[in-house]
This record gives C-alpha cells, sequence and structure tokens, in this order.
C-alpha cells in the first residue's frame, strides 16, 4: 500500500532535491513568487517606514529649533534669542 520514498521519487531525496533546483522552470516560479509577494509587502510596508522616519525627524527638528531659538514663518526664519557667543579668553582671566 505505501510506497518506500526512494521508490516514490527515483533515486532518493538528494536526487529530487537536485532535480527541482536545476528545472529552470521551478526556479523560474520561484523568482516571480519571490519578488511578487516582496513587491507586495515593500508596498504595504512602505509608507508606514515612511510615515515613522517623517514623524521621527519632525520631532528632532522640533526639539533643535526649541533649542537654539528658532522660529519658522514659511518662507524666512526668525531667531528668537541671539545665540550666545562665548567669552574671549582675555575676558575670562579679568574675572
Amino acid at each position: 500500500m505505501f510506497i518506500p520514498l526512494e521508490e516514490a521519487h527515483g533515486g532518493g531525496f538528494l536526487h529530487e532535491y537536485w532535480s527541482i533546483l536545476t528545472d529552470p522552470a521551478h526556479v523560474s516560479v520561484e523568482l516571480t513568487l519571490t519578488l511578487l509577494f516582496d513587491g507586495l509587502l515593500l508596498g504595504v510596508l512602505w509608507p508606514l517606514i515612511r510615515a515613522y522616519f517623517n514623524h521621527v525627524l519632525e520631532r528632532q527638528h522640533a526639539a533643535l529649533d526649541e533649542e537654539h531659538g528658532i522660529v519658522h514663518h514659511g518662507d524666512h526664519v526668525h531667531h528668537v534669542t541671539e545665540p550666545e557667543v562665548p567669552a574671549s579668553a582675555a575676558e575670562c582671566e579679568d574675572t
């Protein structure tokens, strides 16, 4: 009733494995399915990944603007406070 695996595939596991691996039609189908599913996966995930990175960059930009006192107004930028100028070496020695 049962056929041994070696007889069913005519030469054993490695023979069957090698015949599938070297079959051009099988390789073509595998490549087609890989490209199809990778394309679908990337098409679904890429907008989510891009939105996450945009969110992170906006938060970093806002934090840096707040740290440096920068306010954006459309086409120009205002500095709310003048950046601190470090004291020169001569001024530091007098104090």
